[in-house]
C-alpha cells in the first residue's frame, strides 16, 4: 500500500500542532500572562526612567520639557541576562518621561530585578513586577520544554523511512499528527518494520506524557 511520506510540509503541520500544545498550556497555568496593570507605579517608572540619583531633580523640571502618558512600560532586567517588561496604566496620574529629545521619551523605564527587590514591600507595582517575574520563570520552563519534545520529535521523524513507519515505533506520536494527516495515515498501512532501534535517543515517556497532558488541558 502507499506511504505517508515524511515532508518537510507533514513536518511543519505537527510543528505547528507541538506549538498549539505549549501556548494552551501557557494559557491554562499563567492566564495573568502579559496582563497589564491599572495602578498607579509612578515611582518605579520614574525610579527607572531618570536613576536613583537624578530622582529628586524630577520636581523642579518644567512640565513643558517633558512628555506624558497614562501607559507606560517598566522594563526589568533579570541577572541572567533576560528581560520582561510590565504595562501600568493609570486612571488619574500622568507618567512624565525624561525630555523629548532623550532617547528614553518613549513611555519606558528600565531597572534591574534587583533594584526591585530592594524597594520597601508596599512600593505600588513592586508585588505585581515580582509575580511577573515568577511567572517568567515558569514560562521559560514551559518554553524549554517543549522546545526540547520539538526537536527530540523532529530528530526522530528524520531517522524515520515514513510516518507509517514512526507510528509503528513510537505510537504516541499521533498525538502530534493533525487529523488529516491522521487519516491519510489510517488509509494507508504499511507492514510493520524491524528498525526499533531508532527511537533509543528518543525520550519516550516525556514525549507521551505532554501529549496526554496537553490533550487533557485543553478538553478542560
Amino acid at each position: 500500500m502507499a506511504t505517508v511520506y515524511i515532508t518537510q510540509e507533514l513536518k511543519n503541520r505537527i510543528k505547528d500542532k507541538i506549538d498549539k500544545m505549549r501556548r494552551q498550556e501557557i494559557a491554562n497555568d499563567l492566564p495573568n500572562h502579559g496582563k497589564s496593570y491599572e495602578l498607579d507605579a509612578t515611582h518605579i517608572y520614574h525610579l527607572g526612567s531618570w536613576g536613583k540619583e537624578h530622582l529628586h531633580l524630577l520636581p523642579s523640571v518644567p512640565k513643558e520639557w517633558l512628555r506624558c502618558d497614562k501607559a507606560v512600560n517598566i522594563r526589568i532586567d533579570t541577572e541572567d541576562d533576560r528581560s520582561f517588561t510590565v504595562e501600568f496604566f493609570s486612571k488619574s496620574e500622568i507618567f512624565y518621561n525624561r525630555p523629548a529629545n532623550d532617547y528614553w521619551s518613549r513611555s519606558q523605564s528600565r531597572l534591574t530585578l534587583a533594584a526591585v527587590q530592594e524597594l520597601p514591600e508596599g512600593t505600588v507595582g513592586r508585588a505585581e513586577i515580582l509575580q511577573r517575574w515568577e511567572d517568567e520563570q515558569v514560562l521559560y520552563g514551559i518554553n524549554s520544554r517543549w522546545e526540547k519534545i520539538k526537536d527530540d520529535i523532529m530528530d526522530f521523524l528524520d531517522k524515520c523511512k515514513s510516518l507509517n513507519e514512526a507510528v509503528k515505533l513510537l505510537p504516541s506520536i499521533r498525538m502530534y499528527v493533525k487529523t488529516d494527516d491522521l487519516e491519510r495515515l489510517d488509509r494507508k498501512v504499511e507492514r510493520p518494520s524491524q528498525r526499533k532501534a531508532i527511537v533509543l535517543d528518543v525520550d519516550v515517556e516525556g514525549i507521551t506524557a505532554a501529549a496526554i497532558a496537553a490533550k487533557l488541558s485543553a478538553s478542560m
